[in-house]
C-alpha cells in the first residue's frame, strides 16, 4: 500500500514538473516596496518625431509600422528627464519599477535595449517591460485599453502616463493614476485623448476646453480624479 502511494505522489511531481510555468501569476509583494508602473511614449519618451516619421501601413493614420517605431527610438527618441529622475529614485529606495505601453511588441527588444541604455539599468520584454496593445470591440469598431490587465497581473501601487487611457486603465486596475502633462510639442501633434481633445470644437467626445485643461493643471487634479505631475522642462530635439 505504501509503494502504491509512493507512487502516485512521484507521478503527481512528474506531472506537476511538466507543466509549462504560469506566466500570469502575481509577482511576489516584497514589504514595504512600491511596484510603479510606467507608460511610454509622452511619459518617459519624447517619441514624437519618432512616430511622425513613421511608414503608415495604410491610409488609417493610426495605422503605423510599429515594428519600425521599435527599431528607431535610439534615432528618434529622447528621455524625457524629469521622469527618469523620479524613475532613479524610487529605484534607488529599493521599489520595482515597470514600463507598460500600448505598442505591439514587434521588435520590442529594440526599445528595451534603448531604455536599457538611456536609464542604466536592464530593461527586458516581458520582465519589466511589457506590450499591451489596444484591442478592438466587434460591434462598434472602437479601441479599448487592455493596460488594465497587465497593471493588475503585476499588482501595481501606482501607474504614471500622459494619456486618458493610462487614466482610465489606472482606474480600472484601481490604482492611483498620475498623469505626466505631455510636452506641448505633443499636444499640438496628438491632440486627441488628452482630456479629450482641447483643440477641437467642445463636443461629448471632446468636453473639454484648453482653458479648462490649464484650470485642471493648476489645481493638480484631472477629470479622472488622477494627481497631475507637470514638467515644464522640454527634452531636446533628437539629433534628425
Amino acid at each position: 500500500m505504501r509503494s502504491i502511494q509512493l507512487l502516485s505522489f512521484s507521478l503527481v511531481l512528474i506531472i506537476a514538473a511538466c507543466q509549462p510555468a504560469n506566466t500570469n501569476t502575481v509577482p511576489e509583494r516584497v514589504p514595504g516596496q512600491l511596484k510603479v508602473g510606467f507608460d511610454v511614449d509622452d511619459t518617459i519618451l519624447f517619441s514624437r518625431d519618432n512616430f511622425l516619421k513613421a511608414p503608415h501601413m495604410s491610409d488609417d493614420p493610426d495605422h503605423l509600422d510599429y515594428g519600425w517605431v521599435n527599431l528607431h527610438d535610439s534615432l528618434y527618441s529622447v528621455i524625457i528627464e524629469p521622469v527618469a529622475d523620479i524613475i532613479g529614485f524610487l529605484r534607488s529606495k529599493g521599489h520595482a519599477v515597470y514600463f507598460i505601453t500600448a505598442r505591439p511588441g514587434i521588435n520590442g527588444q529594440a526599445l528595451a535595449r534603448h531604455l536599457s541604455r538611456e536609464l542604466g539599468f536592464t530593461v527586458a520584454m516581458n520582465q519589466n517591460l511589457f506590450f499591451a496593445p489596444k484591442r478592438k470591440d466587434p460591434k462598434t469598431g472602437y479601441k479599448f485599453t487592455t493596460k488594465h490587465e497587465r497593471i493588475s497581473q503585476l499588482g501595481l501601487h501606482i501607474f504614471y502616463g500622459d494619456a486618458d487611457n493610462d487614466m482610465v486603465a489606472a482606474s480600472l486596475a484601481g490604482v492611483r493614476g498620475v498623469r505626466i502633462v505631455r510636452d506641448p510639442r505633443s499636444v499640438v501633434a496628438y491632440s486627441k485623448n488628452y482630456f479629450g481633445d482641447t483643440r477641437a470644437t467642445p463636443s461629448e467626445a471632446a468636453p473639454y476646453s484648453e482653458e479648462q485643461y490649464q484650470q485642471f493643471l493648476a489645481k493638480g487634479v484631472g477629470p479622472y480624479g488622477e494627481t497631475i505631475y507637470p514638467i515644464y522642462t522640454t527634452p531636446k530635439e533628437p539629433v534628425d
